[in-house]
C-alpha cells in the first residue's frame, strides 16, 4: 500500500490560520511541549492530513495533486518563516519478488511543491 501525508508544524497561530483553510481536516494533531513516542519533547506544535492511499502509485499521485491545486485554490502557502510542510509517501512491497512501485514525479509537481513551500520525502 501506498500513502500520502502532509506534516506541517510549526508557531500556534500560524498553524492555526492554514488548518482553517485546509480542504481536509487534519488526522493527528500535538502540541508544543507533548513527549514523542521516543520520550523527547516537541520544540513546536503541529499535524498531520493524509492525503490518500492507494496501491496504485498514479492515483496516489493524482489524489495529492487534487489536495494541492485545492490548497493553491484557497491561497494556502506553506512557504512561511514560522511554519514547516513536508509531504511523504510511503510505499510498502506486499510480495519481495514484485519491484517497488515506481513515482513519477511531473516537473509540474515539483514546481507546485516549490510554490507552495513543501519539502518531499519518499520512503520505501
Amino acid at each position: 500500500m501506498n500513502i500520502a501525508t502532509l506534516k506541517v508544524n510549526g508557531d500556534d497561530d500560524a498553524l492555526a490560520d492554514i488548518r482553517d483553510g485546509l480542504p481536509a481536516e487534519p488526522d493527528g494533531s500535538w502540541q508544543k511541549g507533548d513527549v514523542r513516542p521516543d520520550g523527547r519533547v516537541r520544540i513546536d506544535s503541529g499535524f498531520y492530513v493524509s492525503l490518500g492511499t492507494d496501491k496504485n502509485p498514479d492515483k496516489l499521485l493524482k489524489q495529492v495533486r487534487s489536495f494541492l491545486a485545492e490548497c493553491t485554490a484557497r491561497g494556502i502557502h506553506f512557504e512561511r518563516s514560522d511554519v514547516a510542510a513536508e509531504l511523504r509517501i510511503a510505499f510498502t512491497v506486499d510480495d519481495p519478488s514484485k519491484p517497488t512501485p515506481t513515482l513519477d514525479f511531473l516537473l509540474a509537481d515539483l514546481a507546485l511543491l516549490v510554490e507552495t513551500g513543501i519539502s518531499l520525502s519518499i520512503t520505501a
